[in-house]
């Protein structure tokens, strides 16, 4: 089984990041093979809403996001993890996220194989753990209309380092893929 990892935050070492390494350990101690992606490092641009997509099977920009594609289709399962600033995932996250419509074809049918997982973590310093839920639930229907099965949420409240339990919701996501 391979899992991959991708977190959204500008944070090398900040929670999203932490919860997401540490998911990926759990996975890797239970035989997954795993890879560790970082938004922040790459170089995606935003769609340009140019269709070429539809009628080409790959989107016209020549950046990361055709890399990071590429593992999501050989994947088994997928953690995706942003930090929630002011109601919504990170911009990194946005961004990646509106190119995966490249991954659809001209009927709106996905052409990611079918199989697939995905789990969600999300960190956040509100202490209400519910508080953004109805802006962070529509990533399902993304992760539905590419027919990759949503396993989950976790959200994190709060500094991760000071709190393990934190890490243990985002480690229940990660099995969740097995």
């Amino acid at each position: 089984m391979k899992i991959i990892g991708i977190t959204a935050s500008p944070r090398e070492k900040g929670n999203t990041a932490t919860l997401i390494q540490k998911s990926l350990d759990a996975a890797a101690a239970k035989g997954a093979e795993t890879e560790y992606i970082n938004l922040s490092k790459l170089t995606i641009h935003p769609c340009k809403g140019c269709n070429y997509c539809k009628a080409h099977d790959t989107c016209v920009q020549k950046d990361d996001f055709a890399s990071v594609a590429e593992k999501i289709v050989s994947a088994d399962g997928i953690l995706m993890g942003s930090p929630v600033y002011f109601f919504d995932i990170t911009a990194q996250a946005k961004i990646f996220i509106d190119r995966l419509y490249a991954c659809v074809d001209s009927a709106f049918k996905s052409r990611v194989p079918p199989g697939k997982k995905i789990g969600f973590i999300y960190s956040q310093n509100t202490p209400d753990r519910n508080a953004f839920g109805a802006h962070l639930d529509k990533y399902n229907q993304v992760a539905g209309m590419l027919g990759i099965a949503a396993v989950g949420k976790f959200v994190s409240v709060g500094d991760v380092s000071a709190n393990p339990a934190e890490i243990d919701g985002a480690v229940e996501i990660a099995e969740k893929l097995f």
